[in-house]
């Protein structure tokens, strides 16, 4: 048995590995959103930033699911060939 043959990538692995970096990822970002709900009042400036705050973490907790869900699928299917397209002459 070669020692250095590298371990079987299973898609399992992957999945829990993205799992395990996105979830407490995206519960930090809740409990900051909630914090500053809480404690910002919400008039004037602050109520604008807190919209690009929210808009943000929307963003990055929608990026980092993709990432997990696109790390967790199976890859050993082989794409579909591209439709082949006819061009007029």
């Amino acid at each position: 048995m070669d020692p250095f043959t590298p371990a079987p990538r299973s898609r399992w692995r992957r999945g829990v590995y993205a799992a395990g970096l996105v979830i407490p990822f995206t519960a930090s970002q809740l409990w900051a959103l909630l914090v500053l709900l809480r404690l910002a009042p919400l008039d004037g400036l602050v109520g604008q930033a807190f919209v690009l705050v929210l808009l943000g973490s929307v963003a990055a907790i929608w990026a980092g699911w993709r990432w997990a869900w696109r790390l967790g699928r199976d890859r050993d299917l082989k794409p579909e060939p591209a439709p082949k397209t006819r061009i007029s002459t």
